[in-house]
């Protein structure tokens, strides 16, 4: 790849810290360290702002940027985009998350923007909605691909879900998420920061509480077996569904085996503490979740949904349940709990295939190759 600067924006929606956050922070430290131009455009002041200015990353505020849906203010939005893109002339404008995606996109053409990159980390035609709202959605997700110079899916799956649509079959190039070592803590270390002794079975995820990432089956499944199998289940992350999960597991009566952590600075550090990863989503695209989970080597057990079963092979490197199922997910769980063995094995078995396929360098290689014209 040609070593020459380039000014690069990234955009983004909102401002937390979720998985489209992360590879925003990553690509921009990235293209940083490589000697490029960097700045990122985005909504709120999140955690991911304060993560780009300790990395001396310029933040490119736009505080009227939100999810929500409005004309009036979305046509503010657009303008204030252009104004920015104007000023900023970037060579290449990488926008990420749908509303930032379907604003940035047609702005940075109006702008005179040379090389929009859009990624795809997901699609919101697939989450739970009318069908009505599905099919306007998916319209407009075809809208962003197609104004964009090209678009990167983060899984086969991500791309079959709209590769139907016409004219923009070309446009479109598959580049998973990546993960790269990170430290983990003692085992005893972990577990005294999350609060649960060193004998207790300890069943963890690592999620945004929303209704997307399935935590009510979870609970479900974890009424089945708190009776039998005494043990924690952690959550850690926050979200809209936070305050409704903690009132699910009062109703189920399992509140007393169940922590809700809340947001935890550097998480996957505690990974180590977990004896269970599970992720029950309703849609995913690429969990970064799930890539942590394995590069803890820790048994990992995820919803046959999205790009989950381009990283786990079920049996070989971990189990695959059906999502909105919480009797096999409980029966998946109980599997695990009774063979220490089986998890051993899928736990090592994950760490290999996250060490050779889903590198943090491979994907930054992929990335940047197409900022190129």
């Amino acid at each position: 790849m040609t070593t020459q600067s380039m000014r690069i924006l990234y955009g983004i929606t909102k401002s937390n810290f979720g998985g489209a956050q992360r590879y925003v922070f990553d690509l921009a430290c990235e293209a940083k360290r490589r000697g490029h131009e960097v700045a990122v455009l985005c909504g709120g002041q999140g955690e991911l702002v304060s993560r780009l200015q300790s990395e001396d990353i310029r933040v490119v505020p736009l505080p009227s940027l939100n999810r929500n849906i409005s004309l009036i203010k979305d046509v503010k939005e657009f303008i204030s985009l252009i104004k920015i893109l104007s000023r900023e002339n970037p060579g290449v404008f990488h926008v990420n998350s749908s509303k930032m995606g379907g604003l940035g996109a047609v702005a940075g053409r109006l702008a005179g923007v040379g090389r929009i990159i859009f990624t795809a980390h997901g699609w919101e035609f697939n989450a739970p909605r009318p069908r009505w709202q599905k099919v306007l959605i998916k319209f407009f997700s075809w809208l962003i691909v197609f104004s964009s110079h090209e678009t990167i899916c983060v899984s086969e799956k991500t791309k079959k879900d709209i590769i139907d649509l016409p004219f923009i079959e070309h446009k479109i190039k598959i580049i998973h998420n990546g993960v790269d070592k990170f430290e983990l803590k003692e085992r005893a270390e972990a577990r005294k920061e999350l609060g649960v002794a060193d004998d207790e079975l300890v069943v963890g995820t690592l999620a945004e509480l929303h209704k997307v990432k399935g935590l009510d089956v979870l609970l479900q499944a974890w009424q089945v077996l708190s009776a039998h199998n005494p043990g924690k289940l952690l959550i850690l992350g926050r979200g809209e569904e936070q305050e409704n999960l903690q009132n699910m597991a009062q109703q189920l009566d399992i509140s007393d085996s169940i922590k809700f952590l809340g947001f935890v600075e550097n998480a996957r550090t505690l990974l180590s503490g977990f004896d269970i990863f599970v992720l029950p989503s309703r849609s995913e695209a690429l969990p970064y979740a799930i890539l942590e989970s394995g590069y803890a080597s820790l048994p990992t057990i995820a919803s046959r949904v999205g790009g989950i079963p381009e990283i786990i092979t079920n049996g070989d490197n971990g189990l695959l349940v059906e999502p909105e199922n919480s009797s096999d997910l409980a029966d998946t769980l109980q599997m695990f709990i009774r063979d220490v063995e089986l998890r051993t094995r899928l736990g090592r078995n994950l760490k290999e295939t996250i060490s050779k396929n889903f590198s943090k360098n491979q994907m930054f290689e992929k990335t940047f190759a197409s900022y190129l014209v």
